[in-house]
């Protein structure tokens, strides 16, 4: 995957929380992206937990179940 797609998708995560004001919640975001940044460096991630970022460029039929019964029917969790 080049460089390039990988660092527009950082960039999306990033913009998705940009009107975020309360100073607690930028505390939790800025500590959960660390947390993600370490498991990713430590390999605790595998190669599913990092491409599960790119599933909607991927597979664009991709989507979430409507309910957990409908998911869990169709063998997702």
């Amino acid at each position: 995957m080049p460089v390039s797609k990988i660092r527009t998708k950082v960039r999306e995560e990033f913009e998705k929380h940009r009107y975020v004001n309360q100073l607690r919640a930028v505390d939790v975001l800025i500590m959960q992206s660390h947390m993600e940044f370490q498991e990713t460096l430590n390999y605790w991630k595998q190669l599913s937990h990092v491409m599960k970022y790119f599933r909607a460029e991927e597979d664009p039929t991709a989507r979430l179940p409507r309910n957990f019964m409908s998911g869990f029917l169709e063998g997702r969790n």
